[in-house]
């Protein structure tokens, strides 16, 4: 298995929202932990995203999304 490292830029285009937002849905605990890769650099494995991504509400379930919003 391939071990692949997202930065959080890439992430940010992937879930098409800013970087800022990237940083406060890690700040709430939405997003999966991020790894420390260097002392300035960050990411997260990609194996962990997609995971996380089937954890997502679908755009109908309203009721789910309303919850994480808070």
């Amino acid at each position: 298995m391939k071990l692949r490292i997202v930065r959080p830029i890439e992430l940010a285009e992937l879930l098409s929202v800013s970087t800022v937002t990237l940083w406060r849905m890690e700040k709430r605990g939405q997003l999966p932990p991020r790894r420390q890769i260097s002392s300035r650099i960050v990411g997260w494995l990609e194996s962990e995203l997609v995971e996380w991504l089937k954890t997502r509400p679908n755009a109908d379930d309203n009721d789910r999304m309303e919850e994480l919003e808070k």
